[in-house]
């Protein structure tokens, strides 16, 4: 499987960027050229749908050639790193990237509660204990594309849409795409922003290419087929947060010299790690990796990592260096790490993402243009 990087100048980032430059708003990220040209057409809506997962090589092998996602694909672009929907969906919804944002992972280490806190649920991960103080949110508070968008151009109409799990959110895809139907048909100018999560929760537990994960974007290419045909003077805008890959879960609680060198759980993702190491054990922790996953992985050191610009362009978000531990682990095989601290071990997951091969790393551009 091939590593490829992040590029920044030519990433999730780019599209937010030519969405935003559209609408006058100044971006830091470089927009995409061909994007700019058909935006520049002037249509009334603009729907810009991020469907979880997605990958491009994961769609371009599901779907038929003559498929409708592929057929109305304009090229690819690299995701974030991390390739995980935290910091994939914060960058296109901030554009900003994850070194910015400070939105780097899945579970993050937050000092002040000295555990590791997911960032969407806000709960420990590891004990599933809700916490109720968020203040530490604060620090990582971010102004939307969107907010931008509508503060200069006041006759824009911008309209959420979610899954069920937010309030109001679609139960199926069919009714997301009714919801966005209902969005355009609204009076004047419109700015969509949709997301859909079925498909990567399925590739989790059936894995990529899957009969399971075959139907579900089979069902979504056809909704999105349909939908096009019911609008007019719209302009819907797809990508993904990013891909992913089969994958081999272990857990590194079986592996007793790895799991005496940590000072406390590993975090962000389980395809991107990092590791806080205990004091004057630094040397058996790189051995106790080789030893076991030779020719799996990168490893960093926290201040090679930081340095290497593989998290982004831009200024640093003060409190990364508390989020990183004294190693980053990527992995660059099928190699998926996974951590107890209660011994109870969860049913393993059959795909995932996080780290940096090409099938997590490559999302689609996809404009469909409905006259």
């Amino acid at each position: 499987m091939n590593i490829v990087k992040p590029d920044y100048n030519r990433s999730v980032l780019s599209i937010s960027s030519s969405i935003m430059k559209y609408y006058n708003v100044d971006s830091n990220y470089k927009s995409l050229k061909k994007l700019d040209e058909i935006l520049n057409k002037g249509y009334r809506n603009i729907v810009y749908l991020i469907i979880d997962g997605m990958g491009f090589n994961i769609m371009r092998s599901t779907l038929s050639d003559d498929a409708f996602l592929n057929k109305h694909t304009l090229t690819n672009v690299t995701t974030v790193l991390p390739t995980s929907t935290v910091p994939a969906t914060t960058a296109i919804h901030s554009g900003l990237s994850p070194l910015e944002s400070g939105w780097i992972g899945w579970m993050q280490y937050i000092k002040e509660k000295n555990c590791m806190i997911e960032m969407y649920s806000e709960r420990d991960y590891y004990t599933r204990k809700v916490i109720k103080d968020t203040s530490y949110k604060e620090d990582l508070k971010y102004t939307r594309i969107y907010d931008l968008i509508c503060s200069k151009n006041s006759d824009i109409n911008f309209h959420l849409l979610f899954p069920a799990f937010a309030p109001n959110g679609s139960k199926t895809f069919e009714e997301l795409c009714g919801k966005i139907e209902y969005a355009c048909n609204s009076e004047g100018k419109n700015l969509i922003s949709a997301y859909w999560d079925e498909f990567d929760t399925t590739m989790h537990h059936f894995g990529v290419g899957s009969k399971e994960a075959t139907e579900v974007l089979t069902k979504i290419n056809k909704n999105l087929e349909k939908l096009a045909k019911e609008l007019d003077d719209t302009l819907i805008i797809i990508t993904a947060d990013h891909g992913q890959v089969n994958i081999k879960e272990v857990y590194l609680n079986d592996y007793p010299d790895i799991d005496a060198c940590l000072k406390m759980p590993p975090s962000i993702e389980f395809r991107f790690v990092t590791f806080f190491i205990q004091d004057n054990m630094h040397e058996e922790f790189v051995k106790s990796l080789d030893k076991h996953f030779k020719g799996k992985y990168i490893l960093y050191t926290k201040e090679e990592f930081l340095n290497s610009g593989l998290l982004g362009m831009g200024d640093k978000h003060k409190r990364i260096d508390d989020f990183f531990g004294d190693y980053v682990l990527i992995s660059t095989s099928d190699l998926s790490f996974s951590y107890t601290t209660t011994g109870k071990k969860d049913k393993p997951m059959v795909a995932n993402h996080g780290g940096i091969l090409e099938d997590e790393m490559l999302v689609p551009v996809i404009s469909i243009e409905c006259k």
